[in-house]
C-alpha cells in the first residue's frame, strides 16, 4: 500500500489586518512492508520504521521515536 501527500511549501495567508497564518504541506510516499515495517520517501530521504515484537520485528525505530526526536530537535 502506498500513500502520497503534497509538496513542501509555506504559504502566508492573511485572515485579518492583524493576523497572519501559514499553511505547510510535505510530500511523501509511504510503503507498507511486512508486518509493521514501513518505508517513507520524503524530500530525497528514505526513512524506515518498525515496531518491537510481537507486532513487528524491531528492525528500525518505532514511529513514536521519530516523533519524540522531532520535538527534541
Amino acid at each position: 500500500m502506498t500513500s502520497q501527500g503534497s509538496s513542501s511549501q509555506s504559504t502566508p495567508q492573511t485572515t485579518s489586518d492583524d493576523t497572519i497564518s501559514r499553511a505547510i504541506t510535505i510530500e511523501g510516499d509511504v510503503t507498507m512492508l511486512e508486518r509493521m515495517k514501513k518505508q517513507a520517501d520524503i524530500r530525497g530521504f528514505t526513512i524506515m520504521c518498525d515496531e518491537r515484537a510481537p507486532m513487528g520485528d524491531g528492525t528500525a525505530p518505532p514511529p513514536l521515536a521519530y516523533f519524540a526526536s522531532s520535538i527534541l530537535f
